[in-house]
């Protein structure tokens, strides 16, 4: 009798299941499902809530604007929306505050080569620092630099340069660019330093 009863508990729940989820389909709503952090359940219900009302509260921008009226890209807000992200094509990022007003962006398995993001007025420039000048063999000096040179043309969205003593690999958006638009030119940086390092590698002490 107990198990009889367990039975027809369990089919009358899956059957208020079913019927729930016909209503709520009939009223236009769909499911979908996101992968968060557990403390932001309750955000997220609250979003739920609102949404289910055709209400959409106003979010955080990435960006602030400037006294000239230029929107420019907050890098707080960057650091926020990148940290602990996964990409559509699989990169997994971690961001932090780095020394000066910059992010310091690492992608997963690539962590030698962290990506330093800052922001001005003008500009959204994302750089890897490749290697010191004393890493350079002597008499490969002339023959990397002509990699490099040639390399500019075909690498895409990224340019070679030079910091002090640093070589670097650096791409540059608009300052009022998008949060997704960092996140490809941060996807397309990371792949343009593995190909550069194995194109001048031989050149390295």
């Amino acid at each position: 009798m107990t198990e009889r009863r367990a039975r027809k508990a369990a089919s009358s729940m899956a059957e208020r299941k079913r019927n729930q989820r016909t209503r709520l389909r009939e009223s236009g709503l769909v499911p979908v499902e996101v992968w968060i952090p557990r403390r932001h359940r309750p955000v997220l219900r609250r979003l739920e809530a609102l949404l289910r009302q055709d209400i959409v509260p106003e979010l955080p921008r990435p960006y602030h604007v400037t006294a000239s009226g230029e929107r420019v890209m907050d890098l707080n807000m960057l650091r926020e929306s990148l940290n602990g992200l996964t990409t559509e094509n699989g990169f997994h990022l971690s961001a932090s505050e780095s020394d000066g007003d910059v992010v310091e962006i690492v992608v997963e398995d690539r962590e030698e080569f962290p990506i330093v993001v800052s922001t001005d007025e003008e500009q959204v420039l994302c750089l890897t620092y490749l290697f010191d000048d004393s890493q350079v063999k002597a008499d490969a000096r002339t023959e990397m630099l002509s990699t490099m040179l040639e390399m500019n043309v075909p690498l895409p969205l990224s340019s070679f340069g030079k910091v002090g003593a640093r070589y670097v690999i650096f791409g540059a958006l608009a300052a009022n660019c998008t949060v997704q638009d960092v996140v490809t030119e941060i996807e397309v940086l990371s792949d343009n330093t593995l190909e550069a390092i194995e194109a001048v590698g031989g050149h390295l002490a």
